[in-house]
C-alpha cells in the first residue's frame, strides 16, 4: 500500500469539490482532488437550470460555450391543466451544460495549483486519535492511502463514505428519485420559457419539467417519492394531455436517474479534520432540488475555512465549526423556509394544487413575483413579497389550506 501526502484532500471532482479546491489552492495550500470517474462531468444527472444572480454572486466566470439558454418565463400547470405564468422583462435564469461547467470549475482549480487523481475511488476515511487524517482509495486495482491535514467530503448524494464512518447523513424520508431525458423536436414551447407540471398522477412528491435549449432540443424530467421513476416518466411523456402532444415527434436521446435530497442539511457538517459540503451535506433547495448555487456557496466557505485551519495548524472540530456557522449564516434561514414550503406542498392534494394555481392567476401574483430577483434565497424573497397585498393573500391562502 503506497501513500500520498497533501495538506487538503477533496473527495469528488464535481462543482462542489472543484470550487472548494480552488479556494484553497489559490492561497498556496497543497490540494488534491480525488474523483472516482475517469472523466469530469460524466455521467451528468443535473438539469443545469440556475439563477443568473447566483452565477454573478459566486463570480464563476463561466465561458459562453457553457450556456445553452437564458430563461425569462415559467409556466406552471396544475393537475387539471390550469395555467399560471410568470414572465420577467429580462432573463433571470440560465440553462448550462453541466459537463462543461464541471470541466470548467475543475480546470480552474488545477490552474490555481490543485492536483487531481481521476479514476480514484475513495472507500474510507483514515482516522487516528479521533481525527480524520486522510482517505483510503483504490486506483488502478491498488489500494492507496492519501494522507492530509483536512478532508472535504464532496462525494455527492450517495454519502457512502460518511455512512461507512458512522456519520449521520441526509434525511431519507424526504428523498425523491429523479429521471431526466434529453429530447429533440419539442413542439409548441417557447425558447425562453420553462414549464413545470404539478400533480400526484405524474410526479408524486415533486413535479415534472421541460427545460428548453435554443436549438429546439430540451431536458424533460420528473422526480417521484414512490414507485419506479422510469414508469412515471413514460406515463408523463406518453399520456399527459399537454406534454404528450409536445413530444409527439420527439426522440429520447438519453435517460439518466439520480436521487435528490429534499430534507434540508444534515445535522452536522464538521468533525475533527473533516468538512462536508454540497449534496453530501444535503445543501440542496428542498423546493426545487437545485443544488448548484447552494452547494457552491458552501463549497467556497469550506475551502476558505480549511485554508484558515491549515494556516493556523488547528484541525479540531471547534475550529472547523466556523464552516457551519458561516454557511448557516449565508443560506441557513432560506433552507429552513424552503423545507417548510416543501412539506406544505407535499401535503396538498391535486384539488388543492388546482385551487392554488387558480388563486395565483386570479390575484395577479405574477406581478409580485416579477419583483423577485433572487430565486435561490427563497426565504428572504418571501419576506419581501409579503409586503405586497396580492402575494400576502396567496401566502395566507397557502397557510390556511395546509390545515385542511
Amino acid at each position: 500500500m503506497s501513500s500520498v501526502d497533501s495538506n487538503l484532500i477533496i473527495i469528488g471532482g464535481g462543482p462542489t469539490g472543484s470550487f472548494s479546491a480552488l479556494q484553497a489552492a489559490k492561497t498556496g495550500v497543497s490540494t488534491t482532488i480525488l474523483e472516482e470517474h475517469d472523466r469530469i462531468g460524466f455521467p451528468s444527472h443535473c438539469t443545469g437550470h440556475i439563477s443568473l444572480t447566483g452565477v454573478r454572486h459566486l463570480e464563476l466566470n463561466i465561458p459562453r460555450m457553457v450556456y445553452e439558454n437564458e430563461i425569462k418565463s415559467a409556466v406552471f400547470y396544475s393537475p387539471s391543466g390550469k395555467r399560471f405564468t410568470v414572465r420577467f422583462p429580462h432573463p433571470v435564469t440560465c440553462v448550462i451544460n453541466r459537463e462543461l461547467l464541471d470541466q470548467h470549475l475543475f480546470d480552474t482549480a488545477l490552474k490555481a495549483g490543485a492536483e487531481a487523481s481521476l479514476g480514484t475511488c475513495v472507500h474510507s476515511l483514515l482516522v487516528e486519535n479521533g481525527y480524520v487524517k486522510g482517505v483510503r482509495a483504490r486506483r488502478d486495482t491498488k489500494t492507496e492511502e492519501f494522507r492530509s491535514k483536512i478532508v472535504i467530503d464532496a462525494e455527492g448524494v450517495s454519502s457512502t463514505i460518511l455512512k461507512r464512518a458512522g456519520i449521520p447523513t441526509l434525511n431519507s424520508c424526504l428523498m425523491v428519485r429523479g429521471v431526466q431525458a434529453e429530447v429533440n423536436k419539442i413542439k409548441d414551447i417557447q425558447e425562453d420559457t420553462v414549464e413545470v407540471y404539478l400533480g400526484r398522477k405524474f410526479a408524486p412528491g415533486f413535479f415534472a419539467w421541460i427545460v428548453p435549449r435554443r436549438d429546439g432540443t430540451g431536458k424533460i424530467g420528473l422526480a417521484t417519492e414512490r414507485g419506479n421513476p422510469r414508469e412515471y416518466f413514460h406515463n408523463f411523456a406518453r399520456h399527459h394531455p399537454i406534454v404528450s402532444q409536445k413530444l409527439k415527434r420527439s426522440r429520447i436521446e438519453s435517460l439518466v436517474y439520480h436521487p435528490i435530497s429534499l430534507g434540508g442539511p444534515i445535522p452536522k457538517t464538521y468533525y475533527n479534520g473533516l468538512l462536508i459540503a454540497g449534496d453530501a451535506a444535503s445543501q440542496v433547495k428542498p423546493t426545487t432540488g437545485g443544488g448548484i448555487v447552494m452547494g457552491l456557496t458552501a463549497a467556497k466557505i469550506a475551502g476558505e475555512v480549511a485554508t484558515e485551519a491549515i494556516q493556523t495548524q488547528d484541525y479540531s472540530a471547534d475550529f472547523l465549526s466556523k464552516y457551519e456557522h458561516r454557511w448557516k449564516r449565508k443560506i441557513g434561514f432560506d433552507m429552513k423556509a424552503m423545507k417548510h414550503i416543501r412539506l406544505m406542498l407535499n401535503s396538498f392534494t391535486d384539488r388543492k394544487l388546482d385551487r392554488l394555481v387558480s388563486i395565483c392567476a386570479n390575484l395577479g401574483v405574477e406581478k409580485s413575483l416579477k419583483q423577485v430577483r433572487d430565486i435561490d434565497f427563497q426565504g428572504r424573497s418571501l419576506i419581501r413579497m409579503a409586503k405586497n397585498p396580492r402575494a400576502l393573500a396567496t401566502a395566507l391562502y397557502l397557510l390556511a389550506i395546509s390545515f385542511f
